[in-house]
């Protein structure tokens, strides 16, 4: 009897990105997707297997396991992007500042300051993961909370 190695990738279900999939990349070669919420498995010898997910121009670092004939791994991706959120909760509230005192004829000196510091810390970060965290956008590792790992 043939014993399967494999690896199930599953991810976690998110507001951001729930639209699309991410890529599911084994060994340099495109072996499918996952969606949002969702779970997938793949068939991979045994031996050294390098997983990566991608999205677009975004990804996350290579993951690199030893599977021995016949284990399963099961890995978990997620969005890297922690401080969603919050800062769009800020950007929120600086466009809420700014519609407010759009009327009126005297605007407080406090305005641009304070709306620039609720919003440049969302435009500065989402420059970030565009720009020097693109490979860190997604986040892969172990799922030690799978209830079959």
């Amino acid at each position: 009897m043939e014993t399967k190695t494999k690896i199930i990738v599953s991810r976690s279900s998110e507001w951001l990105n729930r639209m699309r999939s991410y890529k599911i990349i084994i060994n340099s070669d495109e072996s499918g997707s996952v969606k949002n919420g969702g779970s997938e498995e793949f068939s991979v010898l045994p031996g050294s297997n390098t997983v990566q997910c991608k999205l677009g121009w975004y990804s996350s670092r290579p993951f690199t396991l030893d599977i021995k004939e016949g284990e399963t791994v099961y890995l978990r991706v997620r969005s890297g992007m922690k401080l969603y959120w919050p800062l769009f909760m800020l950007v929120v509230a600086g466009l809420v500042l700014m519609f407010y005192f759009r009327s009126k004829t005297e605007k407080p000196e406090w305005l641009m300051p304070v709306s620039l510091a609720l919003i440049m810390p969302a435009i500065f970060y989402t420059l970030y993961y565009s720009i020097f965290g693109r490979k860190d956008y997604l986040l892969l590792q172990k799922d030690s909370k799978n209830i079959f790992a």
